[in-house]
């Protein structure tokens, strides 16, 4: 099956398209809090991988509940995020911590400790090319989860989550 397929096969099935960029569509999942995200091959499984190997997953790194290849393209089930962080301007603490201490390549001392881990840790392992407000969202209580920091190009070979776990 080719990815449009996929994604029209969703559409048919009247999965609601809430996100578009320039690798991937995200479809909400009816009557849950997770979407899907359909996606050609690009980094952001190596950063699910590096961000739930290293505890990040479900608190700044998405929750990812299965992960499956296919021919150039993976399919992601995957905690549903209320906005981009730049949709919370003013409305959220959590924004002005972002705006105020963690720009791209640019970090404050100053912010919160265990943000400033995360993405000094990211940084270390080469995944924070592509920090900016578009690749940020914010869960309901206000967390802030960064959704997509790289724009490398994948780098390992392909695995699957299932369950939340690696298989």
């Amino acid at each position: 099956m080719q990815r449009s397929e996929y994604e029209n096969k969703l559409r048919a099935l009247n999965f609601e398209p809430v996100g578009k960029g320039i690798y991937a569509n995200v479809f909400a999942i009816p009557n849950t809090d997770k979407v899907i995200k359909v996606a050609r091959e690009d980094a952001w499984p190596d950063y699910i991988k590096w961000s739930t190997e290293n505890g990040y997953a479900g608190k700044f790194a998405p929750k990812v509940y299965s992960l499956k290849f296919y021919d150039g393209w993976y399919v992601a089930i995957m905690e549903r995020l209320v906005a981009t962080i730049k949709e919370f301007h003013g409305a959220s603490e959590q924004y002005q911590q972002y705006s105020d201490h963690i720009q791209p390549y640019h970090l404050d001392e100053d912010g919160p400790e265990d943000l400033l881990s995360f993405v000094k840790n990211l940084r270390d392992a080469g995944l924070a090319g592509d920090m900016h407000p578009g690749n940020v969202m914010v869960r309901k209580d206000g967390q802030i989860v960064v959704t997509d920091p790289t724009s490398r190009m994948f780098s390992s070979e392909p695995f699957r989550i299932k369950n939340g776990t690696f298989t």
